[in-house]
């Protein structure tokens, strides 16, 4: 309330403070009882002026503590309206290029569908005759896309599934089965790695690799121990390949290297690596070539301490280390390849580095994805924006 000057508008806020003193019998027209109690009076408002039916205000036609009253309880209604209005986390702030239906580029918007978790803005094809709704990577999903975000995060900072329920429920009020996070995390990380396939990556000449375990579940056995090949570049911290391999022989080697080189689409100037006997066979296989200078940009290193070492990979080995511990080990070997691609996401798109002062190695690569604020949140709805018209069969249809 505003700071009140006058003794009209205190008695005003005393009338409405009895909680039932006002009705609104019209659109602009309020039945306000007396202060005492007995008997009631009339109060309107038109272009602005407004009018009661008590002595005072037919003898001075100045604003009465009825008419206090009413403004304040409009007020009141305004204010708490605006502090409990949901933010709208699907509202499209983009027109699609093409109708869905029938990929006719004559659109227009028309109204929005109210949801839970706030308004989303309604599209109108003026050929077939069709409203739609373009899917911002939640469209059916029963929970809030924070919520569904905020456990992609957790996961992948260590957090065990059972730990984000209790997050959940602890924080926001949201009760939710330990298999509900998971399958949000299988569902969208595979979107995710489907679309950081789209962009070229701007990487530097100097490419670390280095191999560590990993645990996976196999019959009969407590525990079984695979590979994965991590290539990053030096420059930039891309993580250009993470692989998953069974053994660690030469044809082993070949994949992450294939993976590396598809990706930043460019020979390296040097590939520094441990002692593996692999890699002296693979990284020729690949990258050896007779017109230039340098033909094999293989640096085999001898120990950890001579320069150039290996430290920025085995970082690396250290943060996918800490959701490993959580694991303890992986289900199946698709599960393994899916964590393998999810890593790689999570590693370039959204953990930022204090070595690149604060950014992602996406953005150091020049990959023009603007993730700014929710970098979880913002890539979801961007993916769903790059499905063609085609493919984007989510969309919800009205006949």
């Amino acid at each position: 309330m505003e700071r009140l000057n006058t003794p009209r508008e205190l008695r005003g806020l005393a009338i409405l403070s009895t909680g039932d003193a006002i009705r609104k019998i019209k659109f602009n027209t309020f039945i306000v009882k007396s202060q005492t109690g007995v008997g009631e009076y009339q109060v309107e408002v038109h272009k602005k002026r407004w009018y009661c039916s008590c002595p005072d205000w037919k003898e001075r036609e100045l604003n009465c503590k009825h008419i206090f009253a009413t403004k304040f309880s409009l007020k009141l209604k305004t204010d708490v309206e605006n502090d409990n209005k949901v933010e709208s986390v699907n509202e499209v702030d983009f027109k699609p290029n093409n109708c869905p239906h029938c990929e006719s580029q004559n659109i227009i918007k028309r109204g929005v569908r109210k949801t839970k978790n706030g308004n989303v803005q309604r599209f109108f094809c003026k050929d077939c005759k069709r409203k739609f709704t373009i899917d911002n990577g939640f469209s059916r999903m029963k929970h809030d896309p924070k919520a569904i975000t905020l456990s992609m995060d957790l996961y992948f900072k260590g957090i065990s599934y059972r730990k984000i329920c209790d997050h959940l429920k602890q924080f926001y009020n949201l009760e939710v089965n330990p298999t509900t996070p998971m399958r949000w995390i299988k569902k969208y990380l595979k979107v995710l790695s489907q679309y950081s396939e789209k962009y070229k990556t701007d990487v530097g000449n100097i490419w670390h690799s280095d191999e560590m375990t990993v645990f996976i579940k196999k019959d009969g056995e407590k525990k079984y121990h695979e590979w994965i090949w991590n290539i990053m570049d030096a420059k930039t911290r891309y993580l250009l390949a993470c692989k998953i391999t069974k053994d660690r022989f030469i044809k082993d080697a070949v994949k992450p290297l294939k993976d590396a080189k598809k990706r930043a689409n460019k020979r390296p100037i040097a590939i520094v690596t441990d002692g593996l006997q692999a890699y002296q066979t693979a990284i020729p296989k690949l990258f050896y070539k007779n017109n230039v200078p340098i033909k094999n940009p293989h640096i085999r290193l001898k120990d950890f301490q001579t320069k150039p070492n290996n430290n920025i990979v085995e970082r690396l080995n250290g943060t996918l280390r800490e959701r490993q511990k959580v694991m303890r080990s992986l289900s199946t070997n698709e599960g393994a390849d899916a964590y393998a691609d999810a890593m790689r996401v999570y590693y370039n798109y959204i953990r930022p580095h204090q070595s690149l002062d604060g950014l992602t190695p996406s953005q150091m690569a020049n990959i023009p994805i603007d993730l700014t604020g929710n970098r979880w949140l913002k890539m979801i709805e961007l993916s769903s924006k790059s499905k063609s018209p085609a493919k984007q069969r989510r969309i919800t249809a009205y006949p």
